[in-house]
């Protein structure tokens, strides 16, 4: 029981930067915009790829077939859009690939079959995107004031 506590913990402790961060773009009194969108934009490319990586550890214990192999090319597709977004110098647009990486990252993992998951997982995985997803929007946001 231990073990699921920690996972839940560290799931939103990740959730604290993107917080942080998404407060900070309104606000550069601490830090300027460009110092807020680069932190903002590479650590949402590190924890996608994180998590894209986690998609690959599942699939791989699992027994391999032509849809784990889909898994594990949209594992390292999503790492490869991450990186993308850390190369482009348009923040919309790498804040709008990140977005969408989370978002289909999720779908995936809902639809994927081969993958045991259980219901409390999920659940933390879809609170813990939505959250993201809110933060992407409202640093989207801050480059129009």
């Amino acid at each position: 029981m231990k073990h699921i506590n920690t996972w839940q913990w560290l799931g939103f402790a990740g959730l604290i930067p993107f917080v942080v961060l998404s407060l900070l773009a309104f606000n550069h009194s601490l830090l300027s915009a460009e110092h807020v969108l680069l932190g903002f934009i590479s650590y949402s490319a590190i924890i996608l790829s994180f998590m894209a990586g986690a998609l690959w550890g599942k699939a791989v214990v699992t027994v391999l077939d032509d849809n784990i192999a889909k898994l594990l090319i949209i594992s390292n597709v999503i790492a490869i859009g991450c990186w993308v977004a850390l190369l482009t110098p348009f923040e919309l647009s790498a804040l709008i690939l990140l977005l969408s990486g989370y978002v289909y990252l999720l779908y995936v993992e809902f639809r994927s079959t081969q993958i045991a998951t259980t219901a409390r997982y999920m659940t933390l995985r879809t609170v813990l995107t939505s959250v993201v997803a809110i933060c992407h929007v409202v640093v989207m946001l801050s480059l129009y004031q």
